[in-house]
Parts: C-alpha cells; sequence; structure tokens
C-alpha cells in the first residue's frame, strides 16, 4: 500500500478539494460564472473549436486510439510468445485504465447532478445542488458528476503502478497536467463544474489504487 500511496493521495486529495469547490464554498458557481454571459444566457465557449472540437473530441478519440494500440502491443506479445514483465506491466495497464473509465461512467450514470449549461443559474431549467444534499425536485437532466471527459485523461493514471523512480513522478506530473486540461476544457465550456473534474481524478485514482494492490497481492 505504502508503494502506492501517491494514488492514495491523488484519490482523498481531490475528493476534499472537490467537497471544498461544491459544498464547503461556492468555487463552483463562482468559477462557472467567470465564462457564463450573463446577456446572451450562455456559455460564449460552448462550441469553440479549439476547446469543442480539437480539445474535448480530439483528446477523447485520441485516448481510445493509444488504448488500442496499447491492446494491440499485448497481442502481438502474446501471439510471439514474450513473456516476462513488460507484459505484465502492459496488462496491468489496459485493464486498470479501462476499470477507471467504466466506473466514472457508470457512476455518471447514476448522478442526478447536471451540468452547468443546464442549470437555471446559467441559462438551464435545473435546480442547483451541493454534494451529499437531497436530490432537488427539478434537478435536471443529470447524468454529469463525475466528468466523462476527464477520465480519458486520468484513466492514465494506471501507468503510475507500471513505473518507478523517476518515471513514475514524471507520468503523474503528465497524467495531472492532461486532467487539468481536460478539465479546464470542460469547465470553460460549461459542460462541466471543478468538482466534477476533481470527483473524476479522485474515483479513476481510487480504481487504479485498488487494482495495484489487488495486482501486488
Amino acid at each position: 500500500m505504502r508503494r502506492h500511496a501517491d494514488l492514495l493521495a491523488v484519490a482523498v486529495l481531490s475528493a476534499l478539494l472537490a467537497l471544498w469547490s461544491n459544498r464547503w464554498s461556492d468555487g463552483d458557481l463562482i468559477t462557472a460564472t467567470w465564462f457564463f454571459d450573463a446577456a446572451t444566457g450562455a456559455f460564449p465557449l460552448r462550441r469553440q473549436w479549439l476547446l469543442s472540437v480539437v480539445l474535448h473530441d480530439g483528446l477523447k478519440w485520441l485516448a481510445v486510439v493509444v488504448w488500442v494500440a496499447l491492446l494491440a502491443g499485448w497481442i502481438a506479445m502474446r501471439l510471439r510468445g514474450v513473456a516476462g514483465d513488460l507484459r505484465r506491466r502492459l496488462a496491468f495497464v489496459l485493464v486498470a485504465s479501462l476499470l477507471a473509465v467504466i466506473a466514472v461512467n457508470l457512476a455518471r450514470a447514476q448522478s442526478a447532478h447536471s451540468c452547468p449549461w443546464y442549470v437555471a443559474d446559467f441559462g438551464g431549467s435545473g435546480q442547483y445542488f451541493r454534494l451529499l444534499e437531497m436530490r432537488p425536485t427539478e434537478p435536471g437532466p443529470g447524468k454529469c458528476l463525475p466528468s466523462g471527459h476527464a477520465a480519458t485523461a486520468f484513466m492514465w493514471l494506471a501507468l503510475l503502478p507500471a513505473q518507478t523512480g523517476a518515471r513514475r513522478r514524471l507520468a503523474l506530473a503528465g497524467v495531472l497536467l492532461l486532467g487539468g486540461v481536460a478539465g479546464t476544457v470542460q469547465v470553460a465550456r460549461g459542460a462541466h463544474f471543478p468538482s466534477h473534474i476533481l470527483l473524476s481524478a479522485a474515483l479513476c485514482a481510487l480504481v487504479v489504487w485498488i487494482c495495484a494492490v489487488l495486482a501486488r497481492k
């Protein structure tokens, strides 16, 4: 467990920051107002090409392509009879990253929290409510917490248990930077509150940590 303390730290700190942003302060609402145009009642960057096409759709499909390429590499190793540590590490990355994405999407499918652009404060009709509060009568379409797009970045926390030393620290920094970019894009577009991004990071880190502990045993 101590070997994977960085994953557990990401999970705990991200969850606490999400609670602070959503439940213990108005961080979510304040951040959303930075990108909301009250005059038009909309988020001007919602359909901005760079954000919506390149950094949203492009990043999502890049994650899919990389994951499929890694799977093809693992299959090739298996067909060629390549055994050993590399194949096991690659298998771990594939399984843990996939489970992280599945966990985020399952949680999102059950969520009553709506995206900012569906909330009444930002031009929608749904009622905003905080984490751990009772579901309001009109929460909107929901299914927006945690962020599925951010998970396409945070899923690569699965790289950490497959690395050691400086490479592991570099992988952690790279994944957190990528997740920060993906999350900022969605906040700017009005697709998510900061807490949605943070909870995606927390859930991905937790799933990968559990996988790492089980794999080590």
